[in-house]
């Protein structure tokens, strides 16, 4: 049965282990494409990626409030894990939705004007959010884990 639990975090997972992918796995092996080959590449992946995280940043305030408010009884309740995980969640959807809206649709701009380098330029801008991002979610999943026992 789905719960609030489990769809936060069956959603955490899929954000955070799609970040390791992309710049763990993806990254390295594509290095050696030809760097217009490599932007089309990262804009389909991107696409199909942004289009999971869009979801999962509705589900993870949706379930993170419900947890809070209805199992908890309201964040006065809730350890502070809970509230630093809260916090570092908002800035985690910021930042995509910052990189959504800004770089990633500057580089698809790019790419179909075929200027690949700038188009470059801001897959590396894309990059560093996702690394920002990637600690985030390390850390509210570490939270998540051992919160409940510090």
């Amino acid at each position: 049965m789905l719960t609030p639990l489990s769809i936060h975090m069956i959603s955490a997972i899929i954000w955070v282990g799609g970040m390791i992918f992309a710049n763990a796995v993806l990254r390295p092996a594509v290095e050696h494409l030809a760097l217009s080959d490599r932007i089309h590449l990262w804009i389909g992946v991107l696409e199909r990626f942004f289009s999971w995280i869009w979801i999962i940043v509705f589900l993870q305030p949706a379930t993170g409030y419900w947890m809070v408010f209805k199992e908890m009884g309201g964040f006065q309740h809730a350890g502070f894990h809970v509230t630093l995980m809260h916090a570092m969640g908002w800035i985690m959807i910021t930042l995509f939705v910052w990189v959504y809206f800004f770089p990633f649709r500057k580089m698809k701009s790019m790419a179909r004007e075929e200027l690949f380098p700038e188009a470059g330029m801001y897959m590396q801008k894309i990059r560093f959010m996702v690394r920002i991002n990637l600690v985030l979610g390390t850390m509210v999943s570490t939270l998540a884990a051992i919160g409940p026992f510090i």
